[in-house]
């Protein structure tokens, strides 16, 4: 068999007769081997939207980006070599203790959040072998023949072979709040405007009836895994995060400014070059 297409965009498929998409996903009603959806997955990967892991690397970075750290730091530093051990320690010890409080939070939840994802799993009720049978919805690949009924969520874009009284909730995709009517002629009138009736998005909710569809796109690149990736996407940040990093950053900068100009002066004084780097005026001679 030739590599198989990737995938059929759904708007293309709901314009397309039901032999016309089984042919050009190269399979029929009777669904996949065992052998050729291993092999389409290869191809496509998993029907998966993310995969979220917990890692200590780029959190600990996020706890060490503040400038006003960096002011701390450097101040710890200061008062280190030029005599002033006790307040150095202090200083360290507090910036110690609020990076390792933060990425110690912060951390949790990322694994917290890690071990929610491992926990859910889907599975829908797939044709494989030429038999029903039930499979994580991660293996479906474009070609397979599912099976939906009432409470199921839908596990890919499918084109309908088979409608039985099928209605689906789609307000995650268009906010409609009415269940949309299916079937197998993509004429019959559906719920939302401009959407095909012939078609089941991944994402939304069988809330009547049941049917059989052929899957036609599958992960991120159906609409609900587009909407999906996008809301995974850092947040951007708040005004008062906004706000806080430029008073660090004024901070810095105010501190700077005033290091170079008491090491300035010393140096105009005729200080000991020395004294001036450590930021201490000496007595005149």
């Amino acid at each position: 068999m030739t590599a198989v297409l990737a995938d059929l965009p759904a708007t293309a498929a709901s314009s397309m007769p039901v032999e016309a998409v089984l042919a050009a996903l190269q399979t029929s009603s009777d669904g996949l081997s065992t052998e050729e959806s291993t092999r389409r997955r290869a191809l496509v990967g998993a029907n998966a939207l993310r995969t979220h892991h917990a890692s200590a690397l780029p959190v600990l970075a996020r706890q060490l980006r503040s400038p006003l750290l960096v002011l701390l730091v450097g101040t710890a530093a200061v008062s280190f070599f030029v005599g002033d051990r006790a307040d150095s320690v202090i200083i360290a010890a507090i910036v110690l203790l609020s990076v390792g409080l933060g990425f110690a939070n912060e951390y949790r939840a990322e694994q917290a959040v890690e071990a929610l994802h491992a926990q859910i799993a889907h599975r829908s009720v797939v044709r494989r072998d030429g038999r029903w049978d039930r499979r994580d919805m991660t293996e479906l690949v474009p070609g397979d023949v599912v099976r939906i009924e009432l409470g199921v969520n839908v596990p890919a874009d499918l084109r309908l072979l088979r409608a039985d009284h099928l209605e689906c909730d789609e307000a995650v995709l268009t906010g409609e709040s009415r269940p949309a009517p299916k079937a197998v002629d993509a004429m019959t009138a559906g719920g939302a405007p401009g959407e095909p009736s012939c078609i089941a998005r991944m994402g939304t909710i069988v809330s009547a009836g049941r049917g059989e569809g052929v899957v036609v796109t599958t992960g991120a690149r159906t609409d609900f895994g587009a909407i999906a990736a996008g809301l995974g996407e850092r947040h951007a940040e708040t005004e008062f995060q906004v706000g806080l990093r430029g008073f660090s950053r004024l901070l810095v900068q105010v501190a700077a400014v005033l290091s170079a100009s008491i090491f300035a002066i010393n140096l105009v004084l005729q200080r000991p070059v020395l004294d001036a780097l450590l930021l201490k005026f000496t007595s005149p001679p």
